[in-house]
């Protein structure tokens, strides 16, 4: 099963891996900083399945992008098995 998807609008869904949090603050640092960048529709974490659903549009934002933004907030993210986009 796939863990990315594309609508009709042209923005992708990706299924993140998230290691590294801790709390609920964590959850809020990552989602309100995803949200606030150009490009991205929606962040969603979950803490307890250290993972993060993200709508983006990938004309704006890179799927790569993303997960440095993550990883800059000091955490690690990378596509949860069977995504299939390229971390361009």
């Amino acid at each position: 099963m796939s863990t990315t998807s594309s609508d009709i609008s042209g923005h992708t869904e990706v299924e993140l891996s998230v290691t590294g949090m801790h709390c609920g603050s964590c959850v809020a640092l990552i989602e309100e900083t995803l949200s606030r960048r150009p490009g991205v529709e929606t962040a969603s974490v979950d803490l307890d399945s250290a993972s993060a659903s993200v709508t983006f549009d990938p004309a704006t934002i890179t799927l790569g992008e993303i997960c440095s933004i993550v990883a800059g907030l000091g955490y690690a993210a990378e596509p949860a098995t069977g995504s299939a986009p390229a971390l361009a």
